[in-house]
């Protein structure tokens, strides 16, 4: 543990050290530069179209824009002015080009579906409504260009006569939706609060990934997604659009000064302290805890069941093989997305829900593979005794055999067991608001990768050796060689 704390420091000094900031002043000094993008956004594209010949870096978070033009992985990154102006009121030390690289307009999606196109047509009359009377200038005003003091916000008390609303955001689009104090808030969001409050609906925000949010949007698991979306021709094809709530100018993004090495105790006081971030942090390791003990809770036993059908020998036993082989064979995400996307893709299902069904599957796998194996290694002649003396084959197994293949096995599966702790970190693509993405929640507001990630490393670590104090006395319960004589022959 302190070898790996030592290491963490060292990174973090390390991470103080700038290189060499490439001079930038126009546009034309970006013909060859390396510059930052969202895959397949407006931005990109307005971005190729002014400079074909530069080298484009996809990358998925401002933060991570941020942290690479900072280290200098990037010469630059092209995103809305509206986003830079917000950095810049929250401190960070960038500017941008004054050129523009052409306009992008924004707003909300919904699914292409009736419930959709009501919603969209209803949208569309009151954006219309919001320009007529000033509103939507004002709230311009008070959330796009102001700072974080001005941004004020109090959910309607809706009556919901008309259903609730589905909204779904990656919450990381400060200022347009963006998580502050656990609450959602942004200009699309007072929007949306004050277009629910005119037409009779209530609401409820889901964050999840962007990827993820469009994808739900497009099966019709939520009614409306915000993210300052781009409007773009492809996703038309996909989704509706309402009509642009605001029109962005793309800008090329430069590093205004150099801020040097930033102090670790501000570090960890705005990662950690600011708006009780912890509280993030500990829903997440919450949210981890919960999928990773459940997951060995159903997937143990249901590893065990599998092998107590197995030992019918019935002609399933050939396509039990032939899933658990294909299922080893499948990268743990792809297994994810596809129970996700497609067994439960028109189902709304709970994203943790799919979650454990996925990680309990997974450690079905292990179980029923040290079943068989330990099975298959003990001598036949322990059976056979068995069933001499009296017993039936599954009461001589479970009352012979299995105690031996879960003592010979049990060192492998605590193994398999921290195994699906780890993977858990990659339940976020879901939409699960787990450890690692919290983590992602607090490096978009932070725009500080080091202590976030430092930070569930460390739970990680404690979670992972309380995991092993739990299984080791478990072993240490069931070996007969801890067991006291007047155990093992009561009188």
């Amino acid at each position: 543990m302190r070898k790996i704390i030592l290491i963490m420091l060292a990174t973090l000094m390390l991470s103080g050290c700038q290189n060499e900031i490439r001079e930038i002043k126009s546009v034309d000094d970006l013909k060859t530069a390396r510059i930052g993008v969202w895959a397949d956004s407006a931005y990109e594209l307005k971005a190729r179209d002014v400079l074909p010949n530069a080298e484009f870096v996809y990358l998925d978070f401002i933060s991570d824009l941020v942290q690479n033009l900072k280290q200098n992985k990037i010469d630059t990154f092209v995103i809305g002015k509206t986003y830079v102006e917000n950095l810049k009121f929250e401190g960070v030390a960038v500017d941008y080009l004054p050129q523009s690289l052409g306009d992008v307009p924004v707003s909300y999606i919904f699914p292409k579906n009736d419930r959709g196109q009501k919603l969209c047509g209803q949208m569309n009359e009151f954006i219309a409504l919001l320009e007529q009377n000033g509103e939507l200038e004002e709230l311009k005003t008070k959330w796009l260009r102001g700072d974080e003091s001005k941004r004020t916000f109090t959910k309607s008390n809706l009556s919901g006569e008309n259903g609730t609303l589905i909204i779904g955001t990656d919450a990381q689009s400060t200022p347009f939706a963006y998580l502050r104090e656990g609450q959602v808030v942004g200009f699309e969001v007072e929007i949306i609060d004050k277009f629910c409050a005119a037409y009779g609906y209530k609401y409820e925000i889901k964050i999840e990934s962007f990827p993820t949010m469009l994808a739900d949007v497009m099966l019709g698991k939520i009614d409306v997604g915000m993210d300052a979306i781009e409007i773009l021709p492809e996703r038309l094809k996909n989704v509706l659009f309402a009509n642009p709530t605001q029109v962005e100018q793309a800008v090329a993004v430069i590093n205004s000064e150099s801020t040097g090495v930033f102090n670790i105790t501000e570090r960890i006081k705005t990662a950690l302290i600011d708006e009780n971030r912890w509280k993030m942090i500990l829903d997440g390791a919450l949210t981890t805890l919960a999928i990773t003990f459940c997951s060995i809770i159903f997937g143990t036993l249901l590893g065990l069941a599998v092998y107590m059908f197995y030992r019918e020998k019935t002609p399933a036993n050939r396509i039990i093989d032939a899933i658990y082989r294909t299922l080893q064979g499948i990268p743990k995400m792809v297994l994810l997305l596809f129970f996700y996307y497609v067994v439960f893709g028109s189902i709304n299902l709970p994203a943790s829900v799919i979650a454990i069904a996925v990680f309990s599957i997974v450690l079905s796998t292990s179980v029923f593979t040290m079943i068989k194996s330990g099975t298959e290694s003990i001598s036949i002649g322990q059976m056979e005794a068995a069933l001499s003396l009296g017993f039936s084959e599954r009461q001589a197994f479970v009352t012979f055999i299995l105690p031996q293949v879960i003592r010979n096995y049990f060192a492998n599966y605590q193994l398999q067991l921290n195994v699906i702790l780890l993977e858990t970190a990659i339940v976020g693509y879901i939409s699960v608001q787990d450890l690692t993405r919290m983590a992602d929640l607090i490096r978009a507001r932070t725009y500080d990768a080091f202590i976030p990630i430092v930070t569930i490393a460390l739970v990680y670590l404690l979670i992972s050796k309380a995991l092993f104090l739990i299984t080791d006395a478990i072993n240490r319960k069931i070996d007969p060689k801890n067991r006291k004589r007047e155990e093992i022959l009561p009188n």
